[in-house]
């Protein structure tokens, strides 16, 4: 979504990182509940993790005021190039011995801080970087790790946008205009990705990811 509304849209940047958080928040809630009707929720791990976003959501807001937005766009790439490079690693997409609920505490904490922070410094739901570090670290099969990030995403933003409220990062018109398009495609999306074969969802991802560098770097380093 930030790429989309800073280079099609012509939005602020600083505007962009609060909108998109209220549309993270929305549309996390309504695909949560279609993952945890479907199985597909580690309900036990996404709580751990959200309330370790929430401290990290709140110190990010705050350090996003000083900051400019040609150092949050190269953030953001940075990041987006992390999460595509943990996808090319080898590892399994399912896991044996996989039980719920059951994961290093201490990575844990040290992920929902620093994906909380990303969400509190760009807005983002911060999944393109969750998902990764969730399979790869945590061992959760792919599927779960899906639906389990969007249940720490969704408290991560919960408690982050009251911060982005009061530094003024929110426009209440585009967040409306950017709603009212999401919600049908979050309630679609579960569906799909429970009937999608697991390597051809992280194919996908890989490839957003690497759609995502090549446009948004070349607007940010060629054209800035």
């Amino acid at each position: 979504m930030l790429p989309l509304l800073t280079l099609m849209g012509g939005v602020p940047l600083k505007l962009v990182t609060g909108t998109d958080l209220v549309h993270v928040l929305v549309t996390s809630a309504t695909s949560t509940i279609s993952h945890y009707r479907r199985g597909m929720v580690d309900t036990k791990i996404g709580i751990f993790l959200g309330l370790a976003g929430i401290a990290g959501g709140l110190l990010g807001s705050v350090l996003s005021v000083p900051l400019s937005p040609y150092v949050l766009r190269v953030v953001y790439l940075s990041v987006v190039g992390l999460g595509a490079i943990i996808l090319f690693l080898p590892a399994p997409l399912e896991f044996e011995g996989y039980r719920k609920g059951n994961f290093n505490r201490a990575l844990g904490i040290a992920i929902g801080l620093g994906v909380g922070a990303l969400a509190g410094l760009l807005g983002v739901g911060g999944g393109f970087i969750t998902v990764p570090l969730m399979t790869y670290f945590l061992r959760i099969p792919l599927r779960v790790a899906i639906g389990t990030s969007l249940l720490f995403i969704f408290i991560t933003s919960l408690g982050t946008i009251w911060a982005k409220i009061g530094v003024g990062h929110i426009h209440a018109s585009i967040t409306l205009l950017v709603l009212s398009g999401s919600i049908t495609g979050a309630l679609i999306g579960p569906s799909v990705s429970r009937r999608m074969p697991v390597r051809l969802l992280r194919l996908a991802l890989i490839v957003l990811l690497i759609l995502i560098l090549a446009v948004f770097g070349y607007k940010t380093f060629l054209r800035s």
